[in-house]
């Protein structure tokens, strides 16, 4: 009882106070040889929050279920082949894992991590030095990005550090039925920048209307119709 009373006593900290409170993580994403034996551990460790409060807008601060799946997709010989000596662009990249991720194991010929939160972008670039890729080969480029902001392709490499991208990744960030239009938006920008561009999305569904107004708002466009035709015979 005593032991019960000093805890219920102290001192709790606030959900926004929480949400701040982050913890070493390591993710491991193996890549097995045919008789299942490991080759690699393709692991990336982040800094991340300990805790999931999207009321608060710590979206960002966690990795999320739809990105740990994408990159176990990645890190397949089909996936990896996707995105293998390839310029990729992520939208709304929260940690920064699957970005880490393609420079550090995926042998991209380069890559841009964005947010549409300067926190968030500051926290993905934590996490690119604790994965010493500043002094790797391919480095992960950092920028905030907003949907729905138009995309100049004559600045595009002053502004990005990096050509027009060939494949675009995004994980979770059809969670909100508000920001689909932008969303949707920005992929249609990246389109016009490059027709022949992939388009990788993952998405927990948590809500079956939300998804559905994503996909409704890709068949407006052609080349979007096309890529989610595809993703769907995937999963």
């Amino acid at each position: 009882m005593e032991s019960l009373t000093s805890i219920l006593g102290s001192n709790v900290l606030s959900e926004s106070d929480s949400a701040q409170q982050k913890a070493y993580v390591t993710y491991a994403f193996p890549r097995r040889n045919g008789d299942n034996s490991i080759v690699s551990d393709n692991s990336v460790t982040l800094l991340e929050s300990r805790s999931v409060i999207s009321s608060l807008g710590t979206t960002g601060l966690r990795t999320w279920e739809a990105a740990l799946l994408l990159g176990q997709f990645l890190s397949s010989d089909r996936g990896s082949a996707m995105v293998r000596a390839k310029r990729v662009f992520e939208l709304g990249a929260g940690t920064g894992m699957l970005s880490i991720l393609c420079a550090k194991h995926l042998g991209v010929s380069g890559i841009v991590s964005t947010d549409g939160d300067e926190a968030v972008v500051d926290a993905i670039k934590t996490n690119v030095f604790l994965n010493d890729l500043d002094a790797s080969r391919t480095s992960v480029n950092t920028a905030a990005l907003k949907w729905g902001w138009p995309l100049n392709g004559s600045t595009f490499l002053e502004d990005y550090g990096m050509d027009v991208p060939e494949v675009l990744l995004g994980a979770d960030v059809t969670y909100d039925s508000t920001v689909i239009p932008t969303l949707v938006s920005s992929m249609r920008e990246f389109f016009d920048l490059n027709a022949a561009l992939q388009v990788l999305v993952a998405a927990t569904i948590r809500n079956e209307q939300t998804f559905e107004t994503f996909l409704n708002a890709c068949s407006g466009t052609k080349p979007l119709h096309a890529a989610t035709n595809r993703l769907r015979s995937t999963v």
